[in-house]
C-alpha cells in the first residue's frame, strides 16, 4: 500500500491512499488533488501506480516552476521510492510504502540526540515549510504571542491533538515533578528529541543552551503514528521557535530598559540617568535606599487650590506644565534630581567627585529659578505667580522603592522634612537655607540670620538663613 502524506502551511496534514491507475495534480480544480499555490501550473504533474508491478511514477507535465524531488527538479517521467519527498511550490507530498500495518523501514521511535547535523538535516527536509512559519513569527513582538503562534502552527502543520510549549523557567521545576511524562524529563535531562508512535518531546535549543520545550501527542488512535519526518519537522520548528523566543525576548528587554530610561529621565539628568542604567542592566535592580549626604531644594506656586479655583484646571495645568518645564531644565543643568509634588517640586543634589558642592549648586539653581519667575511673567502673561525655594543640607535616604515593574525615586528623612516645612517662610522670593547648608556657603553668598524658626509638626525650632539674591 502507497500512500502520500501532504503538507501545506496552512492546514493540517492529510493522507491520500494511492488506487491503481492515473492521480492528477495542479491548481485546477478538475485534479484528483488540487494544489493551492501560484507557483503550480493548472495541469502540472501525475502520479501513475501500477499494482502490477507495485511501482508509483511521477510524471511532470511542462509545469512553469517545476516538480521537486528530494530537492531536486524532474524533467518528465521519475520512478518513487518509499520516503521520497515531493515539492509543488509549498505544498509537500510525502511518500511512505506501508505493509499491513506498518511503513517499510518503519522509523523506530526512541532518543535522538540533538546535533547540529540533525538540525541542518531537518531544516534541509523542511525548508519550504520554514520559510512560511519563520514568515509568520518575524512579526511576533511579545513572548506570550510568540509562544502561542508556535503552538498553533505546529497543531496545524503536525496535525497532532495536544501541544505545549514551556520556556526554561517552568521546566527547572518541570524536572523534579513526579506528574511530568517521563520521556519529557529525558529530553529536558540530556537535551534530546524523545518520540513515541503517539508522542514527541523536542527541545528548543539555543547553542548548547536548553531554553524551552515543545510537548505533543497524538490523542485519536486512528492517526498516523509519527515517523521520521515528523521528527526532522519538528526539530526544524523548534529552531525557529528558538529563533523567535529569542528575539521576543530581546525586545521585551529592551522595552524594559526603555521604560527604566523613561523613568531614570524624569528625575535625573541624562547623564546621571546613563551612569543608572549602567548598573542597573548589570544587576537588574535600580540602587535601593541608602543614607548618605544630599542638599535638597523645595519650591511650589503659592496659594495653588486659589489659582486653580480662580482661573480654572486647565489655565492653572498650564502654569503648573511650564514650572516643571523651567525648574527641570535647570536642575538637570547641575546634575540634580527631580520629584514633582502636585503644585511644586524637590530637587536633590548628591554629592559627586570634582564637582560643585551640592550646598553650592542648589543656591544657584534657586536664585536662577526665582530669576526666571520673579517679575519677568514667563509662567503666565496675565497670572503673576509667587514662589519661594528652601534649602536643606544633611543625612537622608535617597534611591528607588518599588518592585522590578514599577519603582519610584525618593528621598526620605528628617533633613527633607525641614526644607518642606521652610518653605512657609521662602515666599515670595525668598532663598530660605538651614545651617548646614548656610556653613558651606559662608564666604560664596551674603545671607542674613531669620533665627529659629517653628516648623508645622516638628516640637524643636530650627535656625534659618535668607540667602540674599544681590549677594
Amino acid at each position: 500500500m502507497w500512500q502520500f502524506i501532504i503538507h501545506t502551511p496552512e492546514q493540517e496534514p492529510t493522507m491520500v491512499e494511492l488506487k491503481p491507475g492515473t492521480l492528477t495534480l495542479g491548481r485546477a480544480a478538475t485534479n484528483d488533488v488540487v494544489i493551492n499555490d501560484v507557483s503550480a501550473s493548472r495541469q502540472h504533474a501525475e502520479i501513475v501506480f501500477d499494482s502490477g508491478t507495485n511501482t508509483v511514477t511521477l510524471i511532470d507535465l511542462n509545469s512553469t516552476n517545476g516538480t521537486y524531488v528530494n530537492h531536486q527538479r524532474i524533467r518528465g517521467n521519475y520512478q518513487l521510492n518509499h520516503d521520497d519527498l515531493i515539492r509543488i511550490g509549498q505544498f509537500l507530498m510525502h511518500l511512505v510504502r506501508r505493509t499491513g500495518e506498518m511503513a517499510t523501514d518503519s522509523f523506530a521511535p526512541g532518543t535522538h540526540r540533538y546535533t547540529r547535523e540533525l538540525l541542518l538535516e531537518s531544516l534541509d527536509e523542511n525548508s519550504v515549510l520554514i520559510y512560511d512559519i519563520a514568515r509568520k513569527l518575524n512579526t511576533v513582538l511579545e513572548i506570550e504571542t510568540a509562544l502561542s503562534e508556535v503552538t498553533s502552527l505546529i497543531k496545524r502543520i503536525m496535525g497532532v491533538d495536544i501541544c505545549e510549549v514551556n520556556l526554561a523557567e517552568q521546566l527547572k521545576e518541570m524536572k523534579t515533578s513526579d506528574f511530568i511524562h517521563p520521556l519529557a524529563k529525558q529530553a529536558i535531562l540530556n537535551s534530546s528529541a524523545e518520540i513515541t508512535s503517539q508522542a514527541m518531546f523536542v527541545p528548543i535549543m539555543s547553542g548548547e543552551d536548553l531554553i524551552g520545550l515543545i510537548s505533543m501527542r497524538k490523542a485519536r488512535s486512528e492517526t498516523r503514528p509519527f515517523n521520521r519526518h515528523d521528527l526532522q519537522l519538528a526539530i526544524a520548528i523548534s529552531h525557529q521557535a528558538a529563533l523567535a523566543i529569542q528575539r521576543t525576548q530581546l525586545l521585551e528587554k529592551v522595552r524594559r530598559e526603555e521604560q527604566t530610561q523613561r523613568l531614570l529621565l524624569r528625575f535625573v539628568s541624562p547623564a546621571e540617568a546613563e551612569f543608572l542604567l549602567k548598573d542597573y542592566f548589570k544587576n537588574g535592580e535600580l540602587p535601593g535606599l541608602k543614607e548618605q549626604k544630599v542638599t535638597v531644594m523645595f519650591s511650589d506656586i503659592a496659594n495653588s487650590t486659589g489659582l486653580a479655583e480662580h482661573l480654572g484646571t486647565a489655565h492653572f495645568g498650564t502654569i503648573l506644565n511650564s514650572f516643571y518645564r523651567e525648574a527641570t531644565q535647570i536642575i538637570f543643568e547641575h546634575d540634580g534630581m527631580v520629584k514633582y509634588l502636585g503644585d511644586g517640586i524637590l530637587a536633590i543634589f548628591t554629592e559627586q567627585a570634582g564637582g560643585m558642592p551640592t550646598e553650592e549648586k542648589a543656591v544657584v539653581v534657586g536664585k536662577k529659578l526665582l530669576g526666571i519667575v520673579n517679575r519677568t511673567g514667563s509662567l503666565d502673561p496675565e497670572q503673576r505667580i509667587i514662589i519661594g525655594v528652601a534649602i536643606n543640607t544633611g543625612q537622608a535616604m535617597v534611591g528607588y522603592i518599588g518592585t522590578k515593574e514599577r519603582a519610584e525615586f525618593n528621598v526620605l528623612g528628617d533633613t527633607v522634612n525641614i526644607a518642606y516645612r521652610m518653605q512657609d517662610y521662602a515666599r515670595p522670593y525668598k532663598i530660605i537655607v538651614g545651617p548646614a547648608t548656610v556653613a558651606a556657603i559662608s564666604g560664596k553668598y551674603r545671607f542674613r540670620r531669620v533665627g529659629a524658626v517653628s516648623l508645622r509638626g516638628r516640637e524643636q525650632t530650627v535656625q534659618a538663613y535668607e540667602v540674599l539674591l544681590d549677594g
